[in-house]
């Protein structure tokens, strides 16, 4: 099908990482903060590191997600183990479980900033989570050369 697959957001990649076969945009790069309900005690945080955090009942995603790979990865590389209570498969029914206390979250920064009535607390060595557009090496199509210069982005074909 002609123009199937012109452009695309990857789901959130680590710092570094670049698609191949493909061009590419950073759209976003940002550090994962802990999301807390306001009574909670890491509330009145200034920051954390994940080894305050290994103790928490988390809300997360479904293990082996996109969503939630980098959380894991992260403790994991820190040689630590955090519990997950519940898995949820949208971001509004875990932002009602931490309304509720039932746990905290790890969500991007400026994901996070948008859960109204929580409360964000940056997490120093939690993941960073970098968003990307992609699309294709040769000339993208009318429709996505008007998008992709929407963001400024050159889609001129690059140079041999």
């Amino acid at each position: 099908m002609p123009g199937a697959g012109d452009a695309a957001a990857t789901p959130g990649t680590e710092p570094g990482f670049r698609p191949r076969g493909v061009r590419d945009r950073e759209l976003a790069h940002g550090r994962h903060v802990a999301v807390v309900d306001p009574g909670h005690p890491l509330a009145e945080e200034h920051d954390v590191d994940l080894r305050q955090l290994v103790d928490e009942v988390f809300v997360d995603f479904a293990a082996g997600s996109a969503a939630r790979a980098q959380s894991d990865e992260a403790f994991a590389a820190a040689g630590l183990r955090r519990e997950v209570a519940f898995e949820v498969s949208g971001v509004e029914l875990m932002a009602r479980m931490v309304r509720h206390g039932l746990g905290i979250a790890l969500l991007p920064a400026t994901f996070a900033a948008e859960l109204h009535g929580l409360l964000s607390v940056p997490v120093t060595d939690g993941p960073v989570r970098v968003e990307r557009l992609i699309w294709s090496r040769i000339t993208p199509s009318p429709a996505a050369s008007a998008f992709l210069a929407l963001l400024g982005t050159d889609t001129s074909p690059p140079e041999a």
